[in-house]
């Protein structure tokens, strides 16, 4: 098969700054009393891909993101598309996280009429191949994943994939974020990894009481979990092309996957804290069980 190819003290100096003035929300771009700046456009990391890597059956051509120098081994992400669609609907998001410190598989599915069991099979498979590059001699990620930092993404199919895989597979990954998914099945009670599910109130095909709302309600109360519903969104809030406010859909999944894979703290205001009250404003509904 063929693949087509100066410091913290500043940064919290400035966000002081700005809180006292009123401006420290999580929309800002500059630094906040966490001593980070809010994830709402590209990291500093510069972003290389390859798609030269041993086939996989469970899917087809895929492109692999990761950030070009970093200190450390990187966490994983695998992210599937939705139906009919292929992975230029979600590239934005390889992009987007490889330049926050992420080595991310952007796969196509084998049919793009799949349904969300095989996708969630593509989508650890995919997590496998990272893995799998981290230990191949040749590969522009030799040594340098983390095995046990990984996560699943997908759109609306995708999504359903997503939760499918978490359900039936949570011993292989560390956290999941379905956006809009689409599934007719469930429950989703063996999910036991942090899972941010992203709705759009207006999604009108895959409508949240029936999809994604259902679906977050089954999963159990003890297993972290956020649903995020945007005020008037459709089913592509967080498509490449379609997309109204990637900042925001960016900046939480950035936040997601620096809490619950790479632990940092520091992120967990803009799920929780001050930085995500700051948006109240975007959502219907934004529930939280942690």
């Amino acid at each position: 098969m063929s693949r087509r190819h100066f410091s913290g003290v500043l940064l919290l100096a400035v966000g002081l700054l700005l809180s006292s003035c009123g401006g420290g929300g999580s929309s800002m771009g500059s630094a906040t009393e966490s001593g980070v700046a809010p994830p709402s456009g590209d990291g500093p990391y510069e972003v290389m891909t390859y798609t030269d890597f041993p086939d996989v059956p469970e899917f087809g051509d895929a492109t692999i993101y990761y950030p070009a120098n970093t200190s450390a081994p990187v966490g994983g992400v695998a992210i599937a598309p939705g139906f009919t669609e292929r992975q230029s609907h979600v590239e934005w998001w390889g992009h987007r996280l490889a330049s926050h410190g992420y080595a991310v598989l952007v796969l196509d599915t084998n049919d793009t009429r799949d349904r969300p069991n095989l996708r969630a099979d593509a989508l650890i498979a995919a997590v496998t191949t990272l893995r799998a590059e981290g230990n191949r001699g040749g590969s522009p990620l030799a040594g340098r994943i983390d095995p046990d930092k990984m996560a699943i993404m997908g759109h609306s199919m995708g999504g359903g994939g997503v939760l499918i895989a978490a359900n039936e597979h949570s011993d292989l990954i560390q956290a999941a974020i379905p956006f809009t998914p689409w599934e007719s099945g469930g429950p989703f009670d063996k999910i036991t990894v942090p899972t941010l599910v992203m709705a759009g109130s207006a999604d009108r095909i895959a409508n949240v009481t029936e999809h994604a709302w259902r679906h977050f309600q089954s999963i159990p109360e003890s297993t972290t979990k956020v649903y995020m519903e945007i005020e008037g969104g459709n089913h592509y809030i967080a498509d490449s092309d379609r997309g109204p406010d990637l900042t925001t859909i960016g900046r939480y999944g950035i936040a997601w996957l620096k809490l619950y894979l790479d632990g940092d703290e520091r992120y967990r205001g803009f799920i929780y804290g001050e930085q995500h009250e700051a948006d109240a404003a975007l959502f219907s509904r934004y529930v939280v069980s942690s």
